[in-house]
């Protein structure tokens, strides 16, 4: 048979396995598969997964990293259960820290970087017209680049200990029926104006006012019962 040639191009990265069980167990905890407040066992999580117990120890690891699994030693490790305080106190804190990276990065953003950013809002503002969730996965890459062009490693670590938790509590809101869709669209409107104009001190106000639109949702999240007044922790 002939011999491949060897291609100039760097081979793909192997992805460790502890990120690979990762991402399915964030999936799964994202979309519902496990339940806020679930327990997870070693045991269960193994078999599922295909994987020794050492990749689903590091991939829990990160989760509680993130806020979104809580380990008591020789107890119990499960998937958060917040109560509504503790709700708004996500959402108040991710939009702080998204504002900081999006406020240092908006005159870092070169003009291409910054047309990425306007078609993401465009399609947001579309998506919201029409009373429909926006795409998760632009948004994420917007957030991405702006915390790349914010070139700050403290922010980077301070997001990544944020978004994912705030990004699970919404959508599980969203879930159950509830979005300030009015607010959002408001807010995707002037963000993306605010951007255009390479107002980084507006961009940053906006972004870090956008939760006390949201008084009537959280009202609403509050009367459901989604997330408990107080703690139902042991």
């Amino acid at each position: 048979m002939p011999i491949p040639q060897n291609s100039d191009a760097p081979p793909a990265p192997r992805r460790l396995l502890r990120d690979v069980v990762y991402d399915k167990l964030f999936v799964a905890i994202m979309d519902g598969t496990v339940e806020l407040g679930e327990r997870l066992n070693d045991d269960e999580l193994v078999a599922w997964l295909g994987v020794s117990r050492t990749p689903v120890r590091e991939a829990i690891a990160k989760l509680a990293d993130q806020a979104i699994v809580d380990i008591e030693a020789n107890r119990y490790t499960r998937i958060v259960a917040p109560t509504m305080a503790e709700f708004v106190d996500t959402v108040e804190i991710g939009y702080q820290v998204w504002a900081m990276s999006a406020e240092r990065a908006t005159p870092a953003l070169t003009d291409q970087q910054l047309s990425t950013v306007l078609g993401v809002l465009d399609a947001r503002v579309a998506a919201f017209e029409k009373r429909e969730p926006e795409d998760a996965v632009a948004l994420d890459a917007m957030n991405e680049l702006l915390l790349s062009a914010a070139g700050s490693p403290s922010l980077v670590r301070l997001s990544l200990a944020s978004g994912p938790r705030l990004l699970l509590l919404v959508r599980r809101a969203f879930a159950a029926g509830f979005f300030p869709w009015d607010a959002a669209l408001t807010f995707s409107r002037d963000l993306r104006t605010a951007f255009a104009d390479r107002d980084a001190t507006e961009v940053g106000r906006l972004i870090r006012t956008q939760p006390e639109s949201w008084t009537e949702f959280f009202s609403d999240v509050e009367a459901s019962g989604l997330f408990p007044v107080e703690s139902r922790r042991p």
